[in-house]
């Protein structure tokens, strides 16, 4: 039997609604699952902006070794390395590894828009505009400091401690604790290597500056291989 206008009324429908369902309270808020959401996101960003985290962390660990390995080698006389030499391959270790952070960068960052964009660019800027300081203060340095290990000192100190101010910056600004803590970690090799004097600061980037990389590069992968079991299980 098919009911009529009235009808409909005197049930108190009204629109296909019931005053039963009107009555219950929206679903609270679950501020955590939101603050998680945000956090996942930003997490996600910064993938995208610095490639592969635990790689390149990796990546600058080996070059550390290789470069701070051979110039105290040739100091302490483990290599049969002239101290020049020794500094030519840190030197080429050190432009291998920007030219593959920077192309892994590249890829990461293609497609992004609007204001990820805007802080990979920044981000990005500031790394360049930071070296090209550091280049300058090199070539002040080279010039006034005659000192071969003193001006070694000073000038890879500085290169260290714009890494650690960055890498400070590039965590805050885009969640990642652990980047974060490895730029904290990094200012203080720095100080360690600056107390330690000419004589012995190699010894300090070598040890604990390639050791503080290899470390952030294990807990990077850890935490992210953490991440997706959780994702696959939730």
């Amino acid at each position: 039997m098919i009911r009529n206008h009235t009808d409909l009324h005197s049930d108190g429908y009204s629109g296909g609604r019931h005053p039963q369902d009107a009555a219950l309270p929206d679903e609270p808020l679950d501020l955590r699952a939101a603050l998680q959401i945000v956090e996942d996101a930003e997490r996600s960003v910064h993938r995208q902006l610095s490639g592969n985290a635990a790689l390149v962390y990796l990546l600058w660990g080996l070059t550390w070794v290789v470069g701070y390995g051979a110039l105290e080698g040739s100091r302490r006389g483990w290599l049969p390395l002239e101290p020049g030499a020794a500094l030519v391959v840190l030197g080429v270790a050190l432009a291998a590894a920007t030219v593959s952070t920077v192309a892994m960068t590249i890829r990461g960052t293609r497609g992004l828009r609007g204001h990820t964009a805007f802080q990979g660019g920044m981000y990005g800027a500031s790394w360049a505009l930071g070296f090209l300081i550091m280049g300058i203060l090199s070539g002040i340095i080279g010039r006034t400091v005659e000192d071969f290990w003193m001006r070694g000192m000073l000038i890879n100190s500085i290169a260290v401690l714009i890494a650690g101010l960055l890498y400070i910056t590039g965590g805050t600004t885009f969640n990642d604790r652990r980047q974060s803590f490895l730029g904290v970690w990094l200012l203080v090799v720095t100080i360690a290597a600056l107390l330690s004097g000419p004589a012995y600061f190699l010894t300090v980037f070598l040890y604990l500056g390639s050791g503080g990389l290899l470390a952030g590069s294990l807990a990077e992968y850890l935490g992210t291989r953490k991440r997706k079991t959780a994702v696959s299980h939730a």
